[in-house]
C-alpha cells in the first residue's frame, strides 16, 4: 500500500520510512481496497510541551474512513502507537463485515447479535425496576486514546457509547450518540469540559455526584430509566458505565485495571 507521509518541525528520515513501512504494511489485515492512506509527523519545537511527537494517520478504504492520533516523548514510538491503533480499528472492521456477512446464518425468533444494527434490534423488554439485576459485567483494556479515536472506535464496533481513557487529561471517558446527531463525551467534574471542541466534538463533565457507589446509580437507573449513566466508582476512583439492556436487566462497563 502506498503510504503519502507528510512532516512538520525536524522530523528525520528515518521515521519518515518507519511510518511508511508501518502504515504501509497494515494492508495485510484487511481484503479490501485501500484507496489512500496518509500520515502526518509533527515533531513540536517548543520545550513546554512533554509529548512533542505526534503521528496522525488515516486510512480510506471502501468508504470507510480510519483514523488515529498519537502523541509520545519520541517519533518511533508515536509511530509505533500510531500503527497498533490503525491496526485494532482495521481488525474491528473486519470483524463487523464478517458479522455482517454472518448476519443472515440461522438463528432463533426474537435473537439479536451483536453487531446487528438498530433495525434489526428487538425492542426493550419493559422489565418492572425490582426485577432489574446487574447480569453482565464488560471488562475493557483501555488505551489511552483522544475523543476523536474514541468515536472511530465506537463506529466501528457500532456500538452507541464505548468508554475509553482519555489521553489528557488522563481521565475515564465516555463517548456517545447525542440525540442530536452529535458525538458527545463525558467526564468526570474535575474536567472542565464544557461545549464543543474543534473537532466538534460536545463534551461534558459528569453531572451526578462523584464518586458514587454502586447501589445508588442502580437506585438512579431505577427512578430514572437513562439509556446509560456515566459515573466514578467509589471503591476504585475509576469510571464506568451503567445501562440499561434491551432484556430489561442492566449491563456494567468498567476499564481493566
Amino acid at each position: 500500500m502506498e503510504v503519502e507521509i507528510a512532516a512538520r518541525g525536524e522530523v528525520s528520515e528515518d521515521s519518515r520510512a518507519l511510518a511508511a513501512e508501518k502504515i504501509g504494511g497494515l494492508d495485510r489485515y484487511v481484503n479490501a481496497n485501500f484507496l489512500r492512506a496518509r500520515v502526518v509527523l509533527t515533531e513540536e519545537a517548543n520545550p513546554r510541551i512533554e509529548r512533542s511527537a505526534r503521528a496522525e494517520g488515516e486510512i480510506l478504504l471502501d468508504g470507510t474512513m480510519v483514523r488515529a492520533r498519537v502523541a509520545s516523548y519520541d517519533m518511533q514510538t508515536a509511530v509505533d502507537q500510531l500503527a497498533q491503533r490503525l491496526e485494532r480499528q482495521l481488525r474491528s472492521f473486519v470483524e463487523r463485515r464478517v458479522t455482517e456477512r454472518d448476519r443472515g446464518s440461522a438463528r432463533e425468533a426474537g435473537e439479536w447479535r451483536h453487531g446487528d444494527r438498530g433495525e434489526t434490534r428487538p425492542e426493550y423488554f419493559p422489565r418492572p425496576v425490582e426485577e432489574r439485576e446487574v447480569v453482565r459485567h464488560k471488562t475493557i483494556a483501555v488505551g489511552e486514546m483522544d475523543a476523536v479515536e474514541a468515536a472511530a472506535e465506537m463506529e466501528m464496533l457500532d456500538h452507541d457509547f464505548y468508554l475509553y481513557r482519555e489521553v489528557d487529561p488522563q481521565v475515564d471517558a465516555v463517548v456517545y450518540r447525542r440525540d442530536d446527531g452529535r458525538t458527545g463525551v463525558i467526564g468526570p467534574a474535575t474536567t472542565g469540559w464544557s461545549g464543543p471542541d474543534e473537532d466538534g466534538i460536545v463534551r461534558e463533565e459528569s453531572r451526578g455526584p462523584e464518586p458514587r457507589d454502586l447501589d445508588d446509580v442502580i437506585a438512579e437507573m431505577n427512578e430514572l430509566s437513562h439509556r446509560f449513566l456515566y459515573f466514578i466508582d467509589g471503591p476504585s476512583g475509576r469510571g464506568r458505565v451503567i445501562y440499561l439492556r434491551y432484556d430489561g436487566h442492566y449491563g456494567l462497563i468498567e476499564p481493566q485495571v
